[in-house]
């Protein structure tokens, strides 16, 4: 069984750094599980997005 972490975060620069460290470290990235999600601030009405994807690290001797 594969191991999963679930990269979410506001700022994509940082989104960005996350899923980049992560495939340096064997993961890869779940292609179709990648989305950006639109949120209202609920005080200032500001548009902010969410990015999140899932990052699957396959076990040795996994296809």
């Amino acid at each position: 069984m594969s191991q999963v972490v679930l990269v979410r975060e506001w700022d994509s620069d940082t989104f960005h750094k996350k899923v980049a460290e992560l495939e340096a470290q064997g993961y890869e990235a779940a292609r179709e599980t990648y989305r950006i999600l639109p949120e209202t601030h609920p005080e200032t009405g500001e548009v902010l997005h969410l990015h999140s994807i899932e990052m699957r690290k396959p076990d040795p001797g996994e296809a």
